[in-house]
């Protein structure tokens, strides 16, 4: 291999690794354009992933006689609810609420793996202020 290719590989090379470095801290922010692709994909796929999801996560906790049944009811609802929050994210992704286009359930996406969980953020109740 001759000079000129070498410098054209590492050139290659290095650019690949700075681009990607940048591309993954764009991707741990949340933006609207995340926030749009998280509310479609919430809305196409939600019921569909969720449903066989939950019943291997509540089979896996309690067992196929009463995993099967409780994960079927609870990955219905759980589904019900990613499709209306992918609507809402499909219909709000301009606008920056939750705070910094942050994604309300947790996983993002309904193709990722772990348990579906609502974000803390959203529970919590604000504090009352001490009176004196």
């Amino acid at each position: 291999m001759n000079t000129a290719s070498r410098a054209v590989l590492l050139a290659v090379a290095i650019s690949t690794v700075i681009a990607g470095q940048a591309l993954g801290e764009e991707l741990a922010k949340s933006t609207p354009g995340q926030k749009a692709l998280r509310g479609a994909a919430n809305l196409s796929l939600g019921l569909v992933l969720e449903l066989p999801r939950t019943i291997y996560y509540e089979t896996k906790a309690q067992g196929p006689l009463l995993g099967i049944p409780a994960g079927f009811l609870a990955g219905f609802g759980l589904g019900l609810m990613r499709t209306v929050v992918g609507a809402y994210e499909l219909l709000t992704f301009p606008i920056a609420v939750p705070d910094d286009y942050k994604p309300i359930l947790s996983p993002s996406f309904p193709f990722e793996q772990g348990r579906t969980k609502v974000s803390p953020a959203l529970i919590e109740r604000p504090k009352e202020a001490t009176q004196p």
